[in-house]
């Protein structure tokens, strides 16, 4: 009787389990050690009865449990199975464990990939920019979108985004700015062009710290033109001016692809046509989707695509146990596009215009978030057809994440972290090479009289973090013994280091087609000075420019030169961005050394033979020139290694390195004594915001000089309301007449909307 009665326990009890599947986990491990205790060893009936009630749980709660709660499980039905004689109940036994592990391996892949998302997650920038043409001396306004790159979502986990303008021609190094995100975490600045430009294509490039520890190439290239009279050589970028990962195309059912992909009646639809007995899983991932289910060889798997966020989607079969990967496709899930209006009333003749923005959903939910909104002259500043929209760029920029590399735990190496303060790092150490026990370090900010003080304790290493400082902030260090005392304390400064970028493009286009009434009305804005609102007038004489006689011994005109009434020296920052721009950029080699390798064309300068330098008539080193203000220089001369072929200068042969002359300002000149236990430091901070100047005319008749705009408007924060519109207003110009209205961005849920119209 026994062995019956505890048949029609275990069928109440399955009755329940079926009744209550909300049961806790807790609960279900419960009755699971009930039972293994219990009930191990009973007669074959009762063995069957254990079975279908393990069988029971395992159902119900399928789907529902961590991976180390299906281990748990499939470890008490192990022990069960190891103490059973009966071979049909170890066989069901066996089952049950199967069924176990099968659930266990799924759910290992996910929590792998899960892991490397937290590990090393990845982040996209996209550049907006008010137009795709300018004129020397004209400002760029832009905002950089910076995104997560699975999720396509608004991020701003790092603060700090960094801009550089590449000319493509020279492939040098123009400017570089960085960027601080606002209490929105929005990255929004402007660029202004120096007046000396040459008209050709340049780049703007766009990155953060974070993006330094992967490839270069998954930086933002955003292409712009600048006006100019000077021919020469220009490039053509890809559609997006960068490199495109080969795309994985899918293979719709039917083909002779081994994984078959396609999309019907609202499902997608995967199959496997290759036999094999390997336990198989379906992997669907990217672009905000992580979906991994069991599969088998030869059947169709259906998935709801209303379950599939929108956007490219990486479709793969693993082998659940092994984590080896059978077969991958790349298909991409479509959904209805956001509805996006901008509707308003074309003005003339310094007339206010106001213009209503509504963006929605497909089903017309509204649609919250930050967007980026440009207003041009239609009839001067035309689309560039090249310039890709900003989900042409997301949807092409690689998001850096290999299905491989996931599943077997292979994680990048990670130097940078994610910059949300900015750091000054060195090192103290003693001037005859003894270490100094607990060395102290003083900081003193001159600009604000902030002071500190640090005590390192056992390390002579420091990195000073939490510093927020804009663009021209000078800090003054100390090192010290534990003492106080300086005596044979030297403190070495680590110097800003930048990734050294060239220009992506590679093949040759035509010179953009730019209007001659641009060229007009944006010089004549440059002229009134719109982002200062400074008027330069022009000059009624025009006085010859000063030449300058080359102040080496030999009187060589140099390939490269700066003097100091060259007024470009005053928009460098650093020695950094001018030897850059005279093609000498710096870096660090693989054991830490500073190095400079000058470029003249597709030639290089010998990394293990870097330029001679002299400052002053002293030979020097790239440590000593980097310390130097461009201010402070009176002539920079750069001799390349081949116009340096048959130099000798000082007793230096200079003929496979080139040679690089300095000179400092008079009462700079020689070497400024500066104590060892002491530095100077300022680096290159972030600019301050600079806001859109958009003139008002409540009385056009007090107007004081003409206004031939070609940006009429930009806003890079234009945040939509709680029904998803935003209105803004802004003042026509003299005689704009058509408008081109950019609006770009994404929303808070990882909506991308683009939407260009033009208002008449």
């Amino acid at each position: 009787m026994r062995p019956l009665i505890l048949i029609a326990t275990t069928l109440l009890l399955c009755t329940g389990i079926s009744a209550q599947t909300a049961d806790s986990y807790g609960n279900l491990r419960a009755k699971v050690q009930h039972v293994k205790e219990k009930y191990t060893g009973q007669p074959t009936a009762a063995n069957h009865a254990i079975v279908m009630v393990l069988h029971k749980l395992c159902n119900d709660y399928n789907g529902r449990l961590s991976l180390q709660q299906y281990k748990e499980l499939h470890s008490d039905i192990e022990a069960m199975r190891l103490h059973s004689s009966d071979t049909t109940i170890r066989r069901q036994l066996n089952e049950a464990s199967l069924l176990l592990r099968q659930k266990s391996d799924t759910l290992d892949i996910q929590q792998r990939i899960l892991d490397y998302y937290a590990h090393a997650p990845q982040e996209q920038i996209y550049l907006h920019t008010d137009k795709p043409y300018y004129v020397p001396g004209d400002t760029v306004w832009f905002r950089a979108h910076l995104v997560d790159a699975v999720t396509h979502t608004p991020i701003s986990r790092s603060r700090y985004v960094y801009v550089e303008l590449l000319d493509n021609a020279a492939d040098t190094l123009c400017q570089r700015i960085i960027v601080r995100c606002d209490s929105d975490g929005v990255f929004a600045n402007a660029l202004t062009l120096p007046r000396h430009l040459q008209g050709g294509s340049y780049t703007l490039v766009a990155y953060t710290q974070w993006m330094r520890n992967f490839s270069a190439e998954r930086f933002c290239y955003h292409p712009l033109w600048v006006a100019g009279s000077e021919p020469r050589a220009e490039y053509e970028s890809a559609r997006l001016g960068l490199p495109v990962r080969p795309a994985r195309t899918a293979s719709p059912l039917g083909s002779d692809s081994p994984l078959q992909v396609g999309q019907r009646k609202g499902q997608l639809l995967v199959r496997l046509d290759h036999h094999t007995t390997e336990p198989l899983a379906c992997a669907l991932y990217g672009n905000g989707n992580l979906l991994v289910t069991d599969y088998t060889p030869g059947k169709v798997l259906r998935i709801d695509t209303q379950s599939l966020r929108p956007g490219s989607l990486n479709v793969a079969i693993v082998n659940r146990q092994t984590g080896d990967i059978i077969a991958e496709s790349l298909t991409r899930i479509e959904a209805p596009q956001p509805q996006v209006s901008i509707s308003g009333e074309a003005s003339q003749h310094n007339e206010p215009m106001e213009l209503t923005i509504d963006i929605a959903e497909a089903d017309g939910t509204p649609l919250y978030g930050n967007f980026s909104l440009s207003i041009t002259d239609y009839d001067v500043v035309k689309p560039d057809s090249v310039l890709p929209t900003i989900g042409e760029c997301l949807a092409q920029q690689s998001d850096g994440y290999m299905l491989a590399d996931m599943l077997s735990g292979k994680y990048p190496r990670i130097d940078y972290g994610f910059q949300t303060s900015q750091t000054i790092s060195g090192q103290i150490r003693g001037t005859i090479f003894k270490r100094i026990k607990h060395p102290k370090l003083m900081l003193v900010c001159p600009n604000t009289g902030f002071r500190e003080t640090f005590e390192l304790g056992d390390s002579s290493r420091f990195t000073i973090r939490g510093l927020d400082f804009p663009d021209g902030t000078t800090y003054v260090l100390e090192g010290t013994r534990q003492t106080g005392s300086t005596s044979l304390v030297q403190l070495d400064i680590d110097p800003q280091t930048f990734p050294t970028l060239h220009s992506p493009l590679t093949s040759h286009r035509s010179p953009l087609s730019i209007p001659d009434g641009f060229v007009r009305q944006a010089q004549e804005q440059v002229m009134y000075g719109s982002v200062d609102r400074v008027i330069d007038l022009p000059e009624v004489v025009k006085e010859k420019k000063r030449r300058h006689k080359p102040t080496n011994l030999l009187g060589v005109t140099p390939f490269r030169a700066f003097y100091d009434d060259d007024p470009v020296l005053n928009n460098f920052h650093s020695m950094e961005i001018l030897l850059t721009t005279l093609g000498i950029p710096v870096y660090r080699d693989a054991n830490g050394e500073l190095r400079v390798s000058a470029r003249y064309g597709s030639l290089s300068t010998p990394a293990s033979r870097g330029p001679v330098i002299f400052i002053d008539e002293f030979r020097s080193n790239v440590e000593e020139l980097l310390m130097l203000q461009p201010e402070t220089i009176e002539s920079i001369e750069w001799f390349n290694h081949i116009g340096a072929a048959h130099m000798t200068i000082y007793g230096w042969n200079v003929s496979t390195s080139g040679l690089l002359l300095v000179r400092q300002k008079p009462g700079l000149k020689g070497r400024t004594f500066r104590p060892l236990s002491m530095a100077t430091v300022r680096q290159q901070g972030w600019k301050p915001n600079v806001e859109f100047y958009s003139p008002q005319y409540p009385d056009p008749s007090q107007k004081m000089r003409p206004d031939h705009r070609t940006t009429l408007y930009w806003n890079p924060k234009v945040k939509t309301d709680e029904e998803g519109r935003a209105t803004v207003r802004f003042y026509a110009s003299d005689i704009s007449r058509r408008y081109l209205v950019t609006l770009e961005g994404v929303s808070d849920d990882g909506m991308i909307i683009h939407k260009q119209t033009v208002i008449e």
